[in-house]
């Protein structure tokens, strides 16, 4: 009897898993980015699930797809705009989309995002296509509309910070808001670029300023730093700036090479002496304070101390010393 009990066990074991596993894939809710989802009228259940899977909405588009089939639903799915994504089961995204459920959206651009990342992200939410993006955002009559300067892009000018959205939000749209949050964030702090002279030389140094500062509290030493070189005529010797370089031809790497750093561009700061033609990203209202009020140092050099900070030295020996002791 013990034996014909275990034997049973053993026969249904594997169909209870299977069970468990099924329920896990159709009911328990995936974390993932919110996204905008377009749905048109000749899409398919098969294409739709393609573009969640895509996306890391759902777990496995066979099980949507069978679920949909289960439900008779997939012949039913609304056309229309989705914010889909965030914490969802395969089963309630599909109910989403069976009710033809349609909201706002969170967008989150961190301190840092460069232009053409801040544009992907965009895509990837569904506002707009980057190449329609791109061209707005480097359109130099549309820029000085926006912002009132004479700069190639919006680059620097786009507020990294979590929008809330309406869908079906104009790309455009998207671009003045980011925009005017900037100036927004900025008057707060009494902050007007119209009235400082070289205000766009400072944004390209708070670009820079923003990409190098792990800690919050090392931003003002390290736009001392940069100032100092600055005045003394000296190259910035960014790495941050080649990074930039090396991120418009899809590379990505934890320390630059030799090779990295001789590279020919008007944004290598090893090579050429002063700023960058643009910035280099979208900075923090925090780094462009930083740079319009610097910590009053001498410093002239800094280096990793290996703890997700940076060590100040005044001169090339003492940062050479440094340097030395971080590497053993």
């Amino acid at each position: 009897m013990i034996r014909t009990r275990n034997l049973l066990f053993l026969l249904i074991l594997p169909v209870l898993v299977g069970i468990a596993w099924l329920a896990w894939l159709v009911f328990y809710p995936l974390a993932s980015e919110q996204m905008l989802l377009q749905v048109s009228s000749g899409d398919t259940a098969r294409m739709i699930a393609a573009k969640l899977k895509e996306n890391g909405i759902i777990r496995s588009e066979l099980i949507f797809l069978a679920v949909a089939k289960l439900k008779s639903t997939e012949r039913s799915l609304k056309a229309g705009t989705y914010s889909l994504g965030g914490y969802y089961s395969t089963y309630g995204t599909l109910e989403l989309l069976r009710k033809g459920h349609t909201a706002s959206i969170n967008i989150t651009f961190p301190e840092g995002f460069s232009l053409v990342q801040t544009l992907r992200r965009m895509e990837a939410k569904g506002i707009g296509s980057f190449d329609e993006l791109f061209t707005a955002s480097t359109d130099t009559a549309y820029v000085r509309k926006l912002t009132g300067f004479m700069a190639p892009s919006l680059e620097g000018f786009l507020y990294p910070e979590t929008y809330r959205v309406e869908i079906g939000i104009e790309p455009l749209s998207m671009l003045e808001l980011m925009t005017r949050e900037f100036f927004r964030q900025l008057a707060r702090e009494n902050v007007h670029p119209d009235s400082i002279p070289d205000f766009y030389e400072l944004l390209k140094l708070a670009a820079i300023v923003e990409r190098e500062s792990a800690k919050a509290e090392e931003r003002n030493l390290i736009a001392s730093v940069y100032l100092n070189r600055l005045k003394l005529g000296m190259k910035l010797e960014s790495c941050p700036t080649v990074d930039y370089i090396l991120e418009a031809r899809g590379i990505k790497r934890a320390v630059l090479t030799y090779e990295d750093i001789n590279l020919p561009s008007p944004y290598n700061t090893y090579q050429n002496t002063g700023l960058t033609p643009t910035p280099i990203c979208n900075p923090s209202v925090e780094s462009i304070l930083a740079v319009l009020n610097p910590a009053p140092t001498n410093y002239l050099f800094f280096v990793s101390d290996r703890k997700g900070g940076n060590d100040f030295s005044t001169t090339f020996a003492e940062h050479q010393r440094k340097m030395r002791l971080y590497r053993e």
